[in-house]
């Protein structure tokens, strides 16, 4: 039997989606910097000093989101029938964050080799790693293929999702049919 996925009104569920992207990118930097400074305990001249390894990634996650939470207030805009962007005007933004987002995305790539070279703190190697494949799965999520949000039973799907990338099988994102539309022409 298939799974029911549970579906909210869309004017909702826009208005859910850019508000959580924002909720989500406050609450990742607020665990960042809170876990950082509990366990650096550095009271001292370097308290606020960051590690770059580590930040880096939370920051083009943090932007990938906040772009997603701007694509989602212009859609709500929409459906509410206020002043928006188009579809192709999206597009055409959107083409060339993409492009940005992965440029970052790759420059991560050359931050860990270096801190691999000068022996830099496991620790904030594997935070590192970890936040920025959170970042790798967001742009997959916005400028790909649909990956969250998928709930059954008000339970969040995890899993399915990223078999649908894995095989193929996933539908594209809305933010990259309308970068399609853009394309096109």
């Amino acid at each position: 039997m298939a799974k029911q996925l549970k579906k909210r009104p869309i004017e909702k569920e826009l208005k859910f989606l850019a508000d959580f992207e924002l909720y989500g990118v406050l609450m990742f930097a607020g665990i960042y910097f809170a876990t950082k400074f509990i366990i650096d305990m550095n009271f001292g001249k370097n308290v606020f000093k960051l590690n770059w390894i580590s930040f880096y990634p939370l920051l083009v996650f943090s932007i990938i989101v906040i772009e997603g939470s701007f694509y989602w207030r212009n859609k709500l805009r929409m459906v509410r029938r206020k002043k928006a962007l188009s579809n192709f005007e999206i597009g055409r933004i959107y083409n060339k964050l993409r492009w940005i987002n992965v440029i970052l995305l790759t420059a991560y790539l050359l931050i860990i080799i270096m801190a691999f070279l000068e022996k830099e703190g496991l620790s904030g190697i594997i935070v590192g790693i970890l936040l920025y494949f959170m970042a790798v799965i967001e742009q997959i999520n916005y400028f790909h293929i649909r990956l969250s949000y998928e709930t059954v039973n008000g339970g969040l799907l995890v899993i399915e999702p990223l078999k649908k990338l894995f095989t193929g099988t996933g539908k594209r994102s809305q933010l990259r049919k309308d970068i399609d539309t853009y394309l096109k022409g």
